[in-house]
């Protein structure tokens, strides 16, 4: 049963049909449909991916790669060496919070400093000048 909208629409089809002045469309027939960019994404999500996709919205993952591009392109032409290192370090800074967006494990470079001083950090065991101090309470030391 047709509602009176598309009973409506079929007539206005049916008669632009007949008057020809409907687009040629054959060169259609039979051509498979462009891949579906979101099919990774679960079926659930994907018409929410797809309205925030078509308004403009793009997810914090894509944004950081644009950017991570971006400053590496930069880096390529940087001839001042105060603003290379500056960008290297934003580098750094934004490839660890993608890292941590993808759910991948952090590298932190087992060969960096930084590395070395967690791992001292961690391995010395507890002193009691370095223990934290517990407060006491007044009120029941009385």
């Amino acid at each position: 049963m047709l509602t009176i909208l598309q009973t409506i629409a079929e007539r206005k089809i049916q008669q632009a049909m007949a008057e020809g002045s409907m687009a040629d469309l054959s060169h259609w027939k039979n051509v498979p449909l462009p891949p579906d960019d979101l099919e990774h994404v679960p079926a659930d999500l994907r018409m929410g991916y797809r309205l925030l996709k078509n308004g403009g919205y793009i997810p914090e993952e894509v944004a950081l790669q644009k950017e991570i591009t971006r400053i590496e392109d930069l880096l390529t032409t940087c001839r001042d060496e105060r603003e290379k290192v500056r960008q290297l370090r934003r580098l750094g800074v934004l490839r660890t919070k993608l890292e941590g967006r993808m759910g991948r494990s952090i590298n932190l470079g087992e060969e960096g400093p930084y590395f070395n001083r967690v791992v001292d950090k961690l391995s010395t065991p507890a002193t009691a000048e370095s223990a934290p101090m517990v407060p006491r309470n007044p009120i029941r030391d009385l």
